[in-house]
């Protein structure tokens, strides 16, 4: 109790004294906090173990009694914390972010803090960890499920990240990204390295209508083969993304996506290892081709009323280097209607369907009713 009292002692004294600083710089430092409480209410009818995500990939091919049943779960692990901070520097604004939530491996009351995002802005560089440059994460529809569509942009990455604007409307970013390896290593070999960054670029292009994204990336996997000797293969791909207004503020999301070794920048598929696997009879390892993609519509009912409809599409190629129960393809449908009585407070369902193929061809499929209530600050 003691410590808690100091510590919060302490914390007064900081901001405090930060505080009287700021004002006797003329506020060339400021910050200022804001974040979410979210609990959220899951009714699983049937499929899924993880009562947190919509994973279609997780769907059971053949479920036990248990999975096969009706299941009640409550969380709140998906709160989150924003810092911001703004200073006047002789080189400009530098801008710093740093957000978390509680959405750690460990589950229930002993779940932890996990870091988001930490970057900081000087001028048109970004430097830190945040969204990937492939794909724009503006383009994925509100979901109360925090895995949202199963095709969707998913990776937030150390970078190093230089955007600028030019002629009238248009963008572009240039970014060196350090992403995971996320592939299937020869046995006894040691892990996948990546020796360089991957480089990720886009442009974009808006107005009245909406906006457009063209997006794309290339990276070297560095492995040692069954022979321990080192090798590499490169990594590929490229991403549509697009919000097209109609009208009352409504609008289209479109998101396409397609590559070699790219699984692991798409939802569904990310940290399973399908980026590439082993050819044993040829001692390489094998990228894997993916795609994928989503198509959203928000209706925007009254000024308190909106809902989303999305439906999102995965594919992994099919082949012998891969194990019958290993993801083939899967579906992804969604409807939701959100409810604001007054700003900052949100009331929320959304009913999921999932159905996932495997290699062998069998399939399987999920249901999921979610409830919301979010307090923003």
């Amino acid at each position: 109790m003691k410590k808690l009292l100091l510590l919060t002692l302490f914390a007064i004294l900081f901001i405090n004294g930060n505080t009287q600083e700021s004002n006797s710089s003329k506020k060339k430092l400021s910050y200022d906090f804001s974040g979410f409480v979210n609990l959220n209410a899951i009714c699983d009818f049937n499929g899924l173990d993880n009562f947190d995500d919509f994973t279609t990939s997780q769907i059971p091919i053949n479920p036990s009694p248990y999975e096969n049943t009706f299941r009640f779960h409550m969380t709140a692990r998906q709160s989150r914390l924003n810092f911001g901070i703004n200073y006047d520097s002789p080189w400009g604004t530098v801008k710093g972010f740093v957000a978390g939530d509680f959405y750690s491996g460990s589950t229930g009351s002993t779940s932890f803090f996990r870091l988001r995002e930490a970057y900081l802005e000087i001028g048109k560089l970004l430097l830190g960890q945040t969204n990937t440059t492939f794909g724009n994460p503006d383009v994925v529809p509100v979901t109360i499920d925090f895995e949202g569509p199963n095709s969707g942009p998913t990776l937030r990455n150390p970078m190093i990240k230089y955007s600028n604007r030019f002629r009238h409307n248009w963008s572009y970013s240039l970014a060196l990204e350090m992403r995971g390896t996320d592939i299937r290593a020869f046995n006894k070999t040691g892990d996948p390295f990546i020796a360089i960054p991957g480089l990720v670029g886009n442009i974009s292009k808006s107005g009245e209508w909406g906006e457009i994204t063209l997006s794309s990336m290339i990276d070297i996997t560095r492995y040692f083969d069954a022979d321990s000797v080192q090798k590499h293969e490169m990594g590929y791909g490229g991403a549509l993304s697009a919000i097209i207004n109609t009208w009352k503020q409504n609008h289209f999301s479109v998101f396409l996506v397609s590559g070699s070794g790219i699984a692991n920048y798409i939802s569904d598929l990310s940290g399973l290892g399908y980026n590439g696997v082993p050819d044993v009879s040829a001692n390489k390892l094998v990228m894997l081709n993916s795609f994928g993609g989503f198509i959203a519509y928000t209706q925007n009912w009254t000024e308190k009323l909106s809902s989303n409809f999305i439906f999102s599409y995965v594919d992994l190629e099919k082949t012998p280097l891969l194990n019958e129960n290993d993801f083939r393809f899967s579906k992804y449908a969604l409807v939701n209607i959100f409810y604001s009585p007054f700003n900052r407070l949100t009331f929320g369902a959304e009913y999921i369907y999932g159905e996932l193929f495997v290699q062998n061809d069998d399939n399987g499929d999920a249901n999921r009713l979610q409830l919301l209530v979010q307090f923003s600050f």
